[in-house]
């Protein structure tokens, strides 16, 4: 869906700054810092951005997404202001908005949306960051172009165009890590055919392997995993058609700590007091139970005619299939059977035509529709905790767009139909379920503004919408991956979310700052509480927590800047903050992000001879400070929220570059100072703590 997606959405915009996080981010391009490229909604050199709209968006590509890659999607996108990461344990992440997360957030592969079991806080997304070229992450909620489930914000995860010349092109990357004794290998392959003139052809294919990860103190024992994944990828490009065919498969095998599912009553209530495992474990690459085995499977058809020089009609046709399976500890003769195993199968239709008049309005209209069917598989001798169902939706929706010199100005308008037939057994086998049909309307309005040189405001209004999920209808169960017990509410009504957003941005020659701000508002806010009970199953005690509904109000403020010290120096800072609160009864929510902020600094040199050959070299130190989570009720959970933490992060790389051939080294060093610490953030802080020291070396070669 390149292709479709720069054709769609060109205008200009820019990355917010990026500096040094636990993924190693940094601000500038490396190997040199380009001004024009430090904050967001500023002209990005040499790219057209995603995503064409009125609201904050940020993309990483380039150098640095070379020096993120290595981790998963949510690590990646970690470094961007205003996103963190709902973890479970030390190998499942996924991304945090503005607070908002799961449903809430629409990512798009490679132009489809992705649908696997995304509801789950422990489903990380099936995704191979390796095929990115680009990775934007808009904050605003997006909801009139992609649907309900953008209300919170939208990942795009965007592959390099297909080369359409004669010849091959590719890129390898390696990558080791001392915490885990990780090791990653990825290889892509590309080019054209001499005899065939606008046809392109793309391979790529990834390994990945980890055994158990450490805290500053001891092992957390069955947290290794093992991945493969691979891509192919064809199209043609003429002068009124254009064509791709896209199939990627996503494998992975993830340990769960052990430490989180425990035997009984007792022994739950010691650890939650202690906050650690009574041993310090040992490493292995072995993985047992609990663990996780899931397959992704995307299949990609798209197809664009040009109509006529200002319109063109894009029609794109997407089928995945996903198999998760859930090992945990089984009696009786039933090791190695799954305790939960589902497979969900979607198809996705999208049409739209773009329409361009007298080179000021810019108009797209479109159809979206889902056909969705999910099936627990027999034989797991389990109470699955979501039932079958079968999911049905459909949109239209229409965007104009006015665009001049120095002011945009965009309105959008969109209905959405959704339906959903739910249907399965309880653990005292009662029939449960139903049918439910939700619609509604979204919209949006939204400005750009550019008064004078370096200056860039943006502001954004959404009215978005999104119906209950099937975990938030009908959970009845234990939910292996985050060792808790979950239960639903069949009577939740759908979510009402009006979203104001604002950025504004400067920079000059020496200094960029970026200011983003923003308010929610939530009518039938749903969320995941603490029950404050505890529930013991064959499979040992676990806490429990329902699925509850009420109104919310979430604000917050994302900062970026930069400044050149001199040629050699920069010093960047960055901060977030969210406050969440439930305005129907007065009390704070729970899981929300804490406060934030880093600094880094960083000395760089590059030669004046010819850049040809000769390497350009960086050295950043950053410090990132977490404050602990003070806004919460007492009582309210089942251990307090942990401390605040520092970490201190180093890095340093060198870049060779001889005619097409590129060699890129990097090398990190996070949580230099080994300290023990939790993430409020983390399911499983319960249990365990943070990783420790992890020292790393990333290795890109293109040619």
């Amino acid at each position: 869906m390149y292709n479709l997606l720069r054709r769609l959405f060109s205008t200009t915009g820019m990355p917010l700054i990026l500096l040094i996080s636990p993924a190693g981010t940094l601000a500038q391009d490396w190997p040199h810092s380009t001004k024009d490229e430090l904050l967001d909604s500023v002209t990005v050199t040499g790219e057209r951005p995603a995503l064409n709209t009125s609201t904050t968006i940020t993309t990483l590509s380039g150098d640095r997404l070379d020096r993120l890659k290595g981790g998963g999607l949510a690590e990646i996108i970690h470094s961007v202001p205003g996103v963190s990461m709902l973890k479970t344990g030390a190998t499942i992440a996924k991304p945090v908005i503005h607070g908002l997360h799961s449903n809430r957030i629409l990512i798009l592969n490679n132009g489809i949306r992705q649908e696997g079991q995304q509801w789950g806080s422990e489903h990380a997304p099936e995704i191979d960051p390796f095929i990115a070229k680009r990775i934007t992450v808009v904050k605003g909620a997006e909801t009139i172009r992609f649907g309900p489930d953008a209300m919170g914000g939208v990942v795009i995860v965007e592959p390099s165009e297909l080369d359409r010349k004669s010849g091959i092109n590719g890129e390898i990357n390696l990558a080791g890590a001392a915490n885990g004794r990780s090791g990653v290998a990825s290889a892509m392959l590309g080019g054209g055919w001499k005899n065939l003139p606008g046809w392109g052809w793309r391979v790529q294919g990834t390994l990945r392997r980890a055994g158990n990860f450490r805290s500053a103190d001891y092992y957390l024992e069955n947290t290794g995993l093992k991945e493969s994944n691979f891509s192919a990828a064809t199209g043609y490009t003429g002068k009124k058609i254009s064509t791709e065919l896209y199939f990627s498969h996503f494998g992975t095998n993830i340990g769960i700590f052990q430490g989180s599912h425990i035997g009984n009553l007792t022994d739950l209530q010691a650890r939650l007091e202690n906050g650690r495992p009574p041993e310090d474990g040992k490493f292995s690459y072995e993985i047992g139970v609990p663990r996780q085995q899931i397959s992704h499977d995307l299949l990609k058809l798209k197809g664009t005619l040009r109509l006529s020089p200002a319109a063109k009609l894009n029609l794109q046709y997407g089928f995945q299939h996903n198999h998760r399976r859930e090992y945990d500890l089984r009696r009786g003769g039933r090791i190695g059977i799954p305790s939960m195993d589902l497979t969900i199968s979607t198809q996705t239709l999208d049409v739209y035509i773009e329409h361009t008049s007298g080179g000021k309005w810019k108009d797209i209209a479109g159809i979206n529709s889902l056909f969705q069917v999910n099936n627990t598989e027999t034989g797991t001798f389990a109470t699955p905790l979501i039932p079958n169902f079968d999911h049905y939706g459909g949109g239209l929706y229409l965007i104009r767009r006015l665009i001049r010199d120095r002011y945009e100005l965009e309105a959008g308008l969109r209905y959405d139909y959704k339906y959903l037939d739910a249907l399965g057994y309880d653990r005292e086998l009662r029939l449960y379920g139903g049918t439910r049909q939700f619609h509604n309307v979204s919209a949006s309005l939204g400005g750009v503004w550019r008064p004078a040189p370096g200056w860039d405001f943006r502001s954004n209004l959404g009215m978005a919408w999104r119906p209950p999920s099937v975990n938030e209808l009908y959970s009845n169960g234990l939910h292996h991956g985050t060792a808790s017990y979950e239960i639903g509410d069949s009577t939740l009504e759908s979510e009402q979310g009006y979203k104001w957003i604002t950025t504004a941005s400067w920079h000059n020659d020496k200094l960029s700052v970026a200011l983003t701000g923003y308010l929610h508002w939530f009518r039938n806010f749903i969320y995941l509480e603490p029950a404050m009970k505890y529930i013991t199953t064959m499979q040992g005690s676990f806490p429990t927590f329902n699925y509850r509904q009420t109104n919310a109000r979430f604000a917050g403020l994302d900062l970026s800047t930069a400044f050149s010290i001199s040629r050699a120096f920069e010093y960047e800072l960055k901060g977030s903050l969210v406050r969440a609160r439930d305005t129907r009864w007065g009390r704070f929510l729970p899981w929300i992000p804490s406060d934030r902020i880093s600094n880094a600094l960083t000395w760089q040199i590059t030669s004046g001879r010819s850049q040809q050959t000769v390497p350009a070299i960086y050295l950043s130190l950053q410090y990132e400070h977490v404050a602990r989570q003070t806004r919460y009720e007492p009582e309210s959970d089942f251990a307090l929220p942990p401390g605040s933490y520092q970490l201190w992060n180093l890095e340093a790389g060198a870049a060779w570059k001889h005619g097409n051939h590129q060699l890129k080294v990097t090398v990190s060093a996070l949580n230099l100072g080994n300290t023990l610490y939790r993430e409020y953030m983390n399911r499983l802080r319960y249990y365990a703590h943070d990783m420790g020291r992890n020292i790393a070396i990333r290795v890109t070669y293109r040619f």
